[in-house]
């Protein structure tokens, strides 16, 4: 059975490692590109990123990217995403986002005081015309607002109809501005409604000419927000156990293991099944570092049937 400390030290080495493989992707400069086959949603990673602090230099690198790409990411989705986090989280966000401020000229949510930063330089932006731009690509088609964001979700979940509340959910965005946006659709003719006990759905009309118009479409499209959720807790898991007993890593193994169920089960991710004791411990301990290991990699744990392509 693996230390709490080696357990530590390889979920965040592999958390970073997948975060270094998103950013570059978005044109970050790093060391290699791991998730070219993956959509990468900026706003979700901008998040995690900074209040994570997982490594100095990905937060540099970031902010750098972050001051230059500005203008194509959503501070509604951000104030959103942001005010789903605890509180503690709070200021190493508000560093983060200030920075931001303070040297795009912009007004980012909940922004505190900058940090001591020079602008890198070395972030640019990929073309837009690549699969893991797709999302950003849909942005630069429609227009950054919630209608941009319910293409992108109805084009790509499993789930044909949504209730404006749930595209809200999806999306990070106010449930009146989606509902606005897809009666607008609907006038238009790119979104279906049907009625089913006073409650209206929304589905694409023709989704395969809107994939076609979308273009190069990736192999991967996950709930960034959810995936980097579940990582979260994972992290917070590996800090308590440091310097815990085995019986107490026991026990926060359970928790966490409670916490994670239906977000893996949404993610399509098999965790160990429970157990007494401290077999348990060292199933989950090295299940969350081998799951991780192969995000890391850019390759979906188990047997890739996340996977999900347009609805055509």
């Amino acid at each position: 059975m693996a230390t709490a400390r080696a357990v530590e030290r390889s979920l965040r080495r592999n958390v970073l490692d997948l975060c270094w493989g998103a950013w570059s992707e978005l044109g970050v400069s790093g060391w290699s590109r791991t998730h070219v086959t993956w959509a990468i949603d900026p706003e979700p990673l901008i998040v995690f990123t900074a209040i994570a602090d997982l490594d100095p230099r990905l937060r540099d690198e970031a902010l750098d990217w972050c001051i230059r790409n500005s203008r194509h990411l959503s501070r509604v989705r951000l104030r959103h995403l942001v005010l789903q986090q605890p509180d503690s989280t709070g200021d190493k966000w508000g560093y983060f986002a200030a920075t931001v401020n303070a040297h795009a000229g912009i007004e980012w949510p909940r922004a505190s005081k900058p940090l001591p930063y020079t602008v890198t330089g070395r972030s640019i932006l990929r073309p837009l015309s690549e699969p893991s731009m797709v999302l950003l690509r849909i942005r630069a088609m429609f227009g950054l607002g919630a209608r941009s964001e319910i293409l992108r979700c109805l084009l790509f979940s499993h789930n044909k109809q949504f209730t404006a509340a749930m595209l809200a959910s999806a999306t990070n965005y106010a449930k009146r501005n989606v509902a606005e946006s897809c009666d607008t659709l609907v006038q238009a003719g790119v979104l279906a409604t049907r009625e089913v006990s006073r409650r209206y759905y929304y589905s694409l009309a023709n989704p395969g000419p809107l994939a076609d118009f979308v273009g190069a479409l990736p192999e991967l499209v996950v709930d960034w927000p959810l995936l980097l959720e579940v990582l979260g807790l994972f992290l917070e898991y590996a800090n308590v156990a440091l310097g815990a007993s085995d019986q107490v890593r026991v026990i926060e193994t359970h928790k966490v293991a409670e916490r994670v169920e239906d977000a893996l089960a949404d993610l399509g991710l098999d965790a160990p099944d429970r157990m007494k004791g401290a077999a348990f411990l060292a199933a989950w301990d090295e299940w969350m570092i081998e799951c991780t290991k192969e995000l890391a990699l850019g390759r979906w744990p188990g047997d890739n049937t996340y996977s999900t392509r347009p609805l055509v």
